[in-house]
């Protein structure tokens, strides 16, 4: 009987199948919102900000995921770990308050795919009277027709159909010093506010409904050994998901300063809290990329949305699969103070 509900559950959360789907994109001026459909992923942009909205249109349980390219915040990394902690803050711009404009879609070279700039159209104030001029910052949003590979700072880097890729471009931050760093502050919100972050250690299982308050210090995310760095967010209750969103990020971006190209590193930090986001206080599952000061240059970092299959990590202790010999998952549950430990042999 056991064995019969672990298959019916699996059956419910799967998807249906996906049909091969050439990228779209329609702009709706009236309803100010953007909508991407590439693969079985549906995408939409609202208010015309880099907020975005996404889920599995081809599943019967359509859950959304969100993500929220927040803010911009340069701090001062003042204990030499290289992540971001609020209380190392010096100075925000908070992008989906902004005004922003847009290119319309456009065809990518060769006709692989369709593609979209947002563009931040007027100046924002800083801290301390400093301003961030107009087109100092640009999203540029690509979906491809099949599988696309890219080349990332001389790395490979797949590109799924049901996945879009964004190059995020900041140009000129006027950096109050030679030192202060810089962190793009992403919130992100599941519909079951379940998220499984994959460290060098194995994957960290984090309850993401619980504000975590601003006495807690940001938790460091522990990047793995490959290129590719990535969230799971999962489409509903833990136990039944079989369809996953996800947020990667490449763990180098791209500097050029005086005509000369480098690749620096991007670390990143996470903490569950709430934050007024779209006019309403919500806890949010807040990821921080870290970028090195590039003084008056222009920095292209790429991270990426989508949907993938399989299912969340308390799933596979619920089902007590311990396919691959040996599975490490760390659960923290921020209503309760202890960090659990699991380790499943075969």
């Amino acid at each position: 009987m056991l064995g019969i509900f672990t298959i019916a559950i699996m059956m419910l959360g799967t998807p249906l199948a996906r049909a091969a789907e050439t990228p779209s994109g329609t702009i709706d001026n009236e309803g100010n919102r953007i909508m991407f459909t590439s693969g079985s992923l549906t995408a939409t942009f609202e208010g015309m900000v880099p907020k975005v909205t996404f889920y599995d249109h081809n599943s019967m349980m359509r859950d959304t995921q969100q993500v929220n390219f927040r803010a911009l915040i340069e701090f001062n990394d003042s204990d030499h770990n290289r992540i971001f902690e609020s209380n190392e803050a010096v100075a925000r711009a908070v992008l989906d308050e902004g005004q922003w404009t847009h290119t319309g879609f456009y065809s990518l070279p060769g006709g692989a795919g369709i593609g979209i700039n947002f563009t931040q159209a007027s100046p924002m104030t800083l801290e301390g009277g400093r301003v961030l001029p107009a087109h100092s910052v640009v999203l540029i949003v690509k979906a491809y027709n099949t599988t696309h590979t890219a080349t990332v700072d001389g790395k490979s880097v797949t590109i799924g159909t049901a996945e879009l890729k964004f190059d995020v471009v900041i140009n000129s931050w006027p950096f109050q010093n030679a030192t202060n760093m810089l962190a793009l502050q992403v919130n992100m919100h599941s519909s079951s506010e379940h998220y499984d972050f994959g460290e060098d250690s194995g994957t960290q299982t984090v309850d993401g409904s619980h504000d975590e308050g601003v006495q807690t210090t940001e938790h460091q995310f522990h990047e793995t050994s490959g290129v590719e760095q990535e969230t799971k967010l999962s489409t509903g209750a833990i136990t039944t998901s079989s369809t996953l969103g996800f947020f990667r990020f490449v763990n180098t971006a791209t500097v050029t300063s005086s005509g000369t190209t480098t690749s620096v590193p991007v670390t990143a930090s996470f903490k569950s809290e709430a934050d007024n986001d779209g006019g309403e206080k919500e806890t949010f599952m807040k990821l921080y990329l870290a970028y090195p000061n590039f003084g008056q240059g222009s920095l292209v970092h790429d991270p990426s949305i989508g949907l993938g299959s399989g299912f969340p990590t308390l799933y596979l202790i619920v089902a007590g699969a311990a396919v691959a010999g040996l599975v490490a998952v760390v659960v923290i549950r921020r209503r309760h103070p202890q960090v659990q430990k699991d380790s499943v042999q075969n």
